[in-house]
């Protein structure tokens, strides 16, 4: 993918960024992962609410796109000021995903936190009630994450995952 493009989101990409998160996971899908109802979140008033200035979020995490030809297909949102969830949101569009663009994002957001210092990162997925983890897993397994053994219990029945990855 030689034309995709890396770079710090702006307010004009909300809408873009709702689509695709829209468009990627279906409620249907995350029935069991996430909390009931998780579409809920996602509409371009809410996220305009949590919207500070440039590429950033009122709770200061940091907002990247991938575009390819001026299109956004993709976002990673990233929060060094939490030490368990340091990337928070990952997503590509449904068409575009298993081409490298995950990948693209990640790597991104590692080079930048390496450069800031920090000597490891964080994230997370879930796992249903029946000990069956989501998608994501495989994923941050190939990126180089480690499972930390540990299940968090969730009031929604599901448990969430913690991932690390050392950077240095």
């Amino acid at each position: 993918m030689s034309s995709l493009v890396i770079r710090p989101a702006s307010i004009a990409d909300i809408n873009s960024i709702v689509n695709i998160r829209l468009g990627a996971l279906s409620e249907e899908e995350l029935v069991g992962f996430t909390v009931p109802d998780p579409n809920q979140y996602w509409s371009n008033e809410k996220l305009m609410e949590l919207w500070d200035k440039e590429n950033r979020l009122k709770d200061n995490a940091e907002v990247f796109v991938a575009e390819v030809n001026g299109r956004v297909i993709g976002f990673i949102v990233l929060n060094m000021e939490v030490s368990d969830d340091n990337i928070d949101n990952i997503v590509v569009a449904k068409e575009e995903q298993g081409k490298g663009v995950g990948r693209a994002l990640v790597e991104y957001v590692e080079k930048l936190v390496k450069s800031r210092g920090f000597d490891f990162i964080t994230t997370d997925t879930t796992e249903n009630a029946n000990g069956i983890p989501w998608k994501a897993y495989g994923f941050w397994k190939k990126m180089g994450y480690k499972d930390t053994g540990k299940r968090l219990v969730t009031s929604y029945g599901f448990k969430d995952i913690p991932f690390v990855k050392k950077l240095r």
